[in-house]
């Protein structure tokens, strides 16, 4: 994915209120582009993708537990419960890619996000 459309994806979800971070990784894991600048290295953005793609039932994003409650090829959605640290929804792009957002519990409940998503990055 060029780096334009990424930009144009970001707005798009920004638009809706409670959106933190913004990620793009390539098949294999690899961070492609971030909304912003936050610390999120290739081996924790490879592991968020490996356990979307082995159906696991959890992942780690910024060393917070996120329980996976929908994993599938195309979409992803995890809430982090016990510290109402929000939710990590991500879905496969037009392109192959993975685009993954973090969000907070407010504006849309987690299985709207992992819709809205969806929608943006097949747009």
């Amino acid at each position: 994915m060029e780096k334009s459309r990424f930009q144009n994806l970001v707005q798009m979800l920004q638009e809706q209120e409670g959106v933190e971070e913004i990620f793009l990784l390539d098949s294999t894991g690899n961070v492609v582009f971030k909304s912003k600048d936050f610390l999120l290295t290739n081996e924790e953005a490879s592991s968020i993708l490996k356990a979307w793609k082995n159906k696991d039932s959890a992942l780690f994003f910024q060393n917070t537990r996120y329980a996976i409650l929908k994993s599938d090829e195309i979409q992803l959605a995890a809430k982090n419960i016990a510290k109402g640290k929000g939710n990590i929804v991500g879905s496969i792009t037009k392109e192959g890619d993975y685009l993954l957002a973090h969000t907070r519990d407010e504006g849309l409940i987690i299985l709207e996000w992992s819709i809205l998503i969806n929608k943006v990055a097949w747009s």
